[in-house]
């Protein structure tokens, strides 16, 4: 079953207080980069030993407890984990974010990590909407992805999070990001396509419409490939034309 947002009609339209909008020039499709466009997470080889590297780099020993203290999901915590490894934070998030964004991009260019292969379907939305990315990965790695997969024809922005400790705490679900991408686009309506709960967190925090990815396999109120996604999307614009007529 193909799901959707809770704001999402059974007729496939966009609605909003029993508005439907056109979808032409006043939406855009903003998507998560990790999990969504890029295959990162089947195989985290290169996260380890950028982890390892890190921890190496400091003198500090790289055990699995210590691997796991400095981890994408321990980011929220890092001051209190820079204590425990007994490293000045600033010290110890510079080289970690030095050593990430090396080895995630050096897996980008040897393809350890590649796009989805279904990411090209997005191109049937061009005309129709305004395509952008909003990650919580560097912006860096976001730049590396447009442009090492040749997708500058296809997104017209890519907004990815800075490299200092204190860009830490601007990362989703808060709305800083977003707000970095509306001093860029001009879509003024959004929809999000994520693949966690925090997507969807940040979604409602800033008042887009959500659409969850979920590409192990979609529940309810899910979609589980970005095909699904487009042909929803088209659905909507094409209903919408329907009734202008």
């Amino acid at each position: 079953m193909i799901g959707t947002d809770k704001r999402l009609s059974t007729q496939n339209e966009w609605v909003d207080n029993d508005e439907v909008f056109p979808m032409k020039n006043s939406y855009g499709a903003v998507f998560d980069l990790d999990g969504v466009l890029l295959d990162s997470e089947s195989d985290l080889t290169w996260l380890h030993i950028a982890l390892e590297k890190t921890l190496e780099h400091l003198g500090i020993d790289a055990s699995e407890e210590n691997l796991m203290k400095i981890h994408s999901k321990n980011v929220h915590r890092f001051n209190e984990i820079s204590i425990k490894l007994g490293v000045e934070a600033e010290n110890l998030w510079e080289t970690r974010n030095r050593e990430y964004i090396e080895e995630k991009s050096r897996a980008m260019k040897n393809g350890m990590i590649k796009p989805f292969s279904d990411v090209d379907c997005l191109y049937e939305l061009k005309g129709r909407y305004g395509l952008s990315i909003i990650s919580n990965s560097p912006q860096e790695i976001v730049d590396l992805f447009i442009e090492e997969y040749n997708f500058e024809d296809l997104f017209d922005c890519g907004i990815g999070r800075g490299a200092s400790l204190v860009d830490l705490k601007k990362i989703k679900p808060n709305s800083h990001l977003l707000e970095r991408l509306k001093g860029k686009i001009q879509e003024e309506k959004l929809i999000y396509i994520g693949d966690s709960e925090n997507d969807r967190k940040f979604a409602k925090n800033t008042g887009m419409e959500f659409m969850f990815l979920s590409r192990e396999g979609a529940k309810r109120e899910e979609f589980d490939t970005l095909d699904k996604i487009v042909k929803c999307l088209l659905k909507s614009t094409t209903t919408k034309t329907g009734k202008s007529n």
